[in-house]
């Protein structure tokens, strides 16, 4: 179309919102709604454009050449009618509201329905309420209804905190299937060697006529082999569980130190998974020295290290094998620690594999990038300079990346101009659809600052941030 000067293009804002609040008023007058809902004997009056565009279920039946895409009444089966109407309402408002009583039906229906938004939302609430009194249930919740986002972080939650999930009422109603896939898991991790033992004792105990008989399949996956002799000793004297059988007995008694047992023991002892704890990991550079001479080559000192946080004690790891690079920046990403650094004109990577405790190159970066970022995306390692891949739209400085959400959000102020007013901006780039995009304006004009994600419950917070 041909365009003139004095063509005024104009746009209301607030029409959207009002279009939508319209057609929720309408949708109660027969005369203007064109479908009617059948749920549970509950009737709702609905539009089928709107039911449409928030529900794949509802496109594909009124797009489709099925009898509900004419018919003016349309019963859905198996829903609850009172989830059904949180649905519509939320097609009309873009409003839900989840809690602990409606969180998990709606779930189910929004995989049923296909309302894709507000299954997103509601995995992430069941995230966010997670604690060690639930998190066995919302994993198999998340199994059972295809929430890997939500199994995967309980599973982490349990993976992490086992021994405070044992004490809680949910962990003693567990099956005896579940119980064990938990169990199986090497990833727990324990304080106490003796807290997988005395946590099935305790499951054992909760319904002691139905679930002694599993006792002595559960006593293979509970570690036997690391507990002090002592201690399985007194096991077998005191412990009314493990005097009641005779194939207890004979388990405890074959795990036991004693010189028949060693082969055995020292069998079982090489077989104990790993036990992983999260430590912070420091890269440093060449140590200063105050009487380091002027032009001298300062001597080599150790440069890779980690803290124990519970013995607060400094260990040493395989050194970085060339600090002589600048610009650095580290990251962890899949458990693998990255350390990228400029060469002339290369961004050289090397990784540092805990498990086979070894540093080694990768690929260098694509092109050279400088005043650079590193963050870990999606399973992926990006680098944000000024000469980046895909260029950003400013030179940010002083700010910080950071993942979230599929993207990488980039804050940093710039000079606008060379006698310009300095602005602080924020970028996005989409990492599935490599697309950078202007998010906005920092609220504040922070020269220096950092930035992170967390989760939390957004509706706790309401004062408006003014800024400056």
């Amino acid at each position: 179309m041909v365009r003139n000067i004095d063509d005024f293009d104009f746009c209301l804002p607030s029409h959207p919102q009002s279009i939508l609040e319209g057609l929720q008023a309408l949708r109660y007058n027969p005369k203007l709604s064109d479908v009617t809902l059948i749920v549970g004997g509950h009737e709702f009056l609905c539009h089928r454009s709107i039911l449409a565009l928030c529900s794949h279920y509802f496109n594909a039946m009124f797009a489709g050449d099925f009898l509900e895409s004419f018919s003016a009444r349309v019963e859905i089966k198996d829903v609850d009618p009172t989830v059904m109407e949180s649905l519509i309402d939320f097609a009309y408002t873009g409003k839900v509201t989840i809690n602990q009583e409606n969180v998990e039906a709606l779930i189910r229906t929004s995989n049923q329905l296909h309302f894709p938004t507000i299954r997103k939302v509601c995995s992430r609430y069941l995230r966010q309420q997670m604690d060690a009194t639930n998190c066995l249930g919302i994993c198999e919740f998340g199994e059972l209804h295809g929430c890997p986002e939500v199994s995967s972080k309980a599973w982490s939650f349990l993976q992490e905190n086992f021994e405070l999930v044992s004490q809680q009422e949910e962990f003693l109603q567990l099956s005896k299937e579940r119980l064990i896939t938990y169990l199986s898991n090497n990833l727990l991790q324990i304080q106490e060697e003796q807290s997988l033992l005395e946590a099935v004792l305790r499951w054992v105990k909760y319904e002691k006529s139905a679930r002694a008989i599993h006792l002595p399949e559960l006593l293979d996956l509970v570690h036997l082999v690391s507990l002090p002799d002592q201690y399985l000793q007194n096991l077998l004297s005191s412990e009314p569980l493990i005097q009641e059988s005779e194939a207890c007995k004979a388990i405890i008694t074959r795990h036991r130190s004693t010189v028949e047992n060693r082969p055995f023991v020292q069998q079982r002892l090489k077989a104990l998974p790993q036990k992983l704890e999260e430590v912070l990991v420091v890269v440093g550079g060449r140590a200063l020295d105050e009487n380091e001479e002027e032009g001298q080559s300062p001597p080599i000192s150790r440069n890779f290290a980690f803290y124990n946080t519970k013995t607060k004690n400094w260990i040493a790891l395989p050194d970085f094998p060339d600090y002589n690079k600048w610009g650095f920046s580290m990251i962890a990403l899949n458990n693998n620690v990255y350390v990228t650094g400029t060469t002339v004109d290369i961004v050289e990577v090397e990784c540092y594999d805990p498990y086979n405790d070894s540093w080694c190159f990768v690929s260098p970066a694509l092109k050279y990038v400088s005043n650079f970022a590193i963050a870990g995306c999606l399973g992926k390692l990006y680098l944000i300079g000024s000469c980046a891949v895909q260029q950003l739209h400013t030179l940010h400085e002083n700010g910080g990346l950071v993942p979230l959400g599929g993207k990488l959000f980039v804050t940093g102020g710039y000079w606008k101009g060379m006698d310009g007013d300095y602005q602080v901006e924020m970028e996005t780039y989409d990492c599935a659809k490599d697309v950078w995009k202007k998010e906005g304006a920092l609220p504040c004009l922070w020269l220096y600052h950092s930035s992170s994600s967390i989760f939390m419950d957004i509706s706790k917070w309401t004062e408006p941030f003014l800024g400056n």
